[in-house]
């Protein structure tokens, strides 16, 4: 799915394949409405979807490399299957099976895909981005050339968390590149920010920007892409403001069509044995059960101390005890 550059060629709008981001969208869609069946039956707690948000996602991460790092916020959980991770790992986490990746200890919009460089996301709004720079340091130090993106939604752009973010980025012109997106309401938007445009923000911060249309594809792709090259030469950070508005998935299904392509077709291709197989995979994970609750205590810390021992070992004698269901 990669659009990256040849050489020192710029990318072009010709460089990017439509048929393969437009399967990248069409999966986005069938997660989210197996998500959203999910947790109308009480299975999963919080399925966010991205519908509308499909380009800032796919077309973003299609100029990208898959050594960059991604910090996604609860309606990008799609990409670390875009990275390679399978289904079932990707819907074990949504689930909080016990063989997932976070051993069933998180909410089910909160996912994480390490081999993949997905890092996990928090339902704390902005806590991102803070992240975000402190990898994008890291990279610096260690004259890394990889990158790092982080999305977000007019919720986190509102915290301290996002001001403290762009200003260490600024000051130490670190290799991120901060992808808002718009929540599709401008007048929302603009009663929780303050009315100006969200790319205006970046000359206070000292770092570059770009304003992109949610439902071009081939814009974003090459704004994130131009992003990303100026990081990886040292210079710094840039601030995307992505605005949603029509719908990416139709505005390329569009083009495609132009072109002489059956978009239906291509469209139950990718959702007909995917469907499939997120079912199977609900019936597999479902026969597995709970995690244990002595896992409670794995990965506080690298090794278990004797407080958390002790507190292990204190639950698991009071379960054993209430465990016919009799009350002091």
């Amino acid at each position: 799915m990669s659009v990256q550059s040849v050489g020192d060629e710029p990318m072009t709008t010709h460089d990017l394949d439509l048929r393969s981001l437009h399967a990248s969208m069409v999966r986005s869609r069938v997660l989210d409405d197996f998500s959203g069946e999910l947790a109308r039956r009480g299975m999963v707690s919080l399925a966010p979807a991205a519908t509308g948000r499909e380009g800032h996602h796919f077309a973003a991460m299609s100029a990208l490399r898959p050594s960059d790092w991604l910090f996604g916020d609860l309606r990008s959980s799609a990409s670390m299957i875009e990275r390679g991770v399978s289904v079932r790992h990707w819907l074990a986490q949504r689930m909080g099976a016990a063989s997932s990746a976070h051993g069933g200890h998180a909410s089910s919009a909160e996912v994480t895909a390490k081999e993949a460089n997905v890092v996990s996301v928090s339902s704390l709004m902005g806590t991102q981005l803070v992240h975000a720079v402190g990898v994008a340091m890291g990279m610096k130090a260690r004259n890394d050339d990889s990158v790092v993106l982080a999305w977000y939604g007019p919720a986190a752009a509102a915290t301290g968390d996002a001001h403290n973010a762009m200003n260490f980025a600024g000051v130490y012109s670190l290799p991120v590149i901060f992808y808002y997106c718009s929540s599709g309401d401008p007048a929302a938007d603009a009663l929780r920010l303050g009315g100006e445009s969200y790319a205006d923000r970046a000359e206070g911060y000292g770092i570059a920007s770009a304003t992109v249309d949610g439902s071009d594809v081939s814009g974003i792709a090459v704004e994130v892409a131009q992003a990303a090259a100026r990081a990886r030469s040292g210079g710094g950070a840039t601030i995307i403001d992505g605005r949603t508005g029509g719908d990416p998935l139709a505005a390329l299904e569009a083009r495609l069509t132009a072109q002489g392509l059956d978009v239906a077709a291509l469209r139950r291709s990718v959702a007909t044995p995917l469907s499939q197989e997120l079912r199977d995979a609900a019936t597999a994970l479902q026969a597995e059960g709970p995690p244990q609750v002595a896992t409670l205590f794995e990965h506080v810390f690298e090794a278990l101390d004797a407080r958390l021992i002790e507190q292990r070992d204190s639950l698991l004698r009071h379960l054993k005890r209430f465990s016919d269901g009799t009350v002091d």
